[in-house]
């Protein structure tokens, strides 16, 4: 889970980067070159757009690689009012909502609002994304298996936590919609999600991280 953040200081908006989480789905090029433009160095210009726009635009990164801090008094980033996991065909697990990533003895590793998780079992930063699912070939049509969501009495909190098993799976508490690629949804409050890639019953875990011997760090 290396982590190297890049900041860029504006007169009225600092915007972080954090580049190990970037998987380059270009939300941010796409809908403000201004700010955002890959080919300009520094590739990042705080000042080059209103707060308000440049806010609305980091909302859409996915992963959650850039975040931004307001220096003229504006609000910060909206915690959204519903927990989504969204399955990416083909790639990894979109995650918004009032989040709390959780290492393997429970213990709080971050706070989020946005993050995309590795599910290929072939990041080089896991557990987030890293896009290595294309270079593996990872193939899953992102449809939901059966049985995974479930309602668990005592975890209606409206956050959703996912712990971090060490060399296993993903596991969901608290309330949350999930999204298959195909628009099937499952509303709970528990689920454990495979992250080793090779589940028969993606995305949720059926254990077969053992039999693969999948290693999460």
């Amino acid at each position: 889970m290396a982590s190297k953040v890049l900041r860029y200081e504006g007169e009225d908006i600092t915007i972080a980067y954090d580049v190990g989480r970037c998987i380059h789905a270009a939300e941010c090029a796409e809908g403000l070159p201004a700010v955002f433009d890959p080919q300009r160095k520094p590739w990042i210009d705080p000042d080059g757009a209103r707060p308000d726009r440049i806010a609305v635009v980091i909302h859409r990164c996915p992963s959650g690689a850039l975040t931004y801090e307001r220096l003229d008094g504006g609000a910060g980033e909206p915690i959204p009012e519903e927990n989504v996991v969204r399955v990416d065909e083909d790639g990894p697990l979109c995650l918004t909502g009032d989040i709390e990533l959780k290492g393997p003895d429970g213990s709080l590793i971050s706070t989020e609002t946005r993050l995309t998780l590795c599910r290929c079992g072939h990041s080089n930063n896991k557990p987030f994304c890293d896009n290595s699912h294309k270079e593996a070939g990872f193939i899953d049509d992102g449809s939901l298996g059966q049985g995974g969501v479930k309602i668990a009495p005592g975890l209606s909190d409206s956050i959703m936590s996912v712990k971090l098993n060490k060399n296993g799976s993903f596991v969901l508490a608290g309330e949350f919609r999930i999204e298959g690629s195909d628009g099937e949804e499952g509303r709970g409050t528990h689920a454990v999600l495979c992250r080793c890639g090779h589940s028969n019953n993606k995305p949720f875990c059926d254990g077969t991280h053992r039999a693969v011997d999948f290693v999460s760090e």
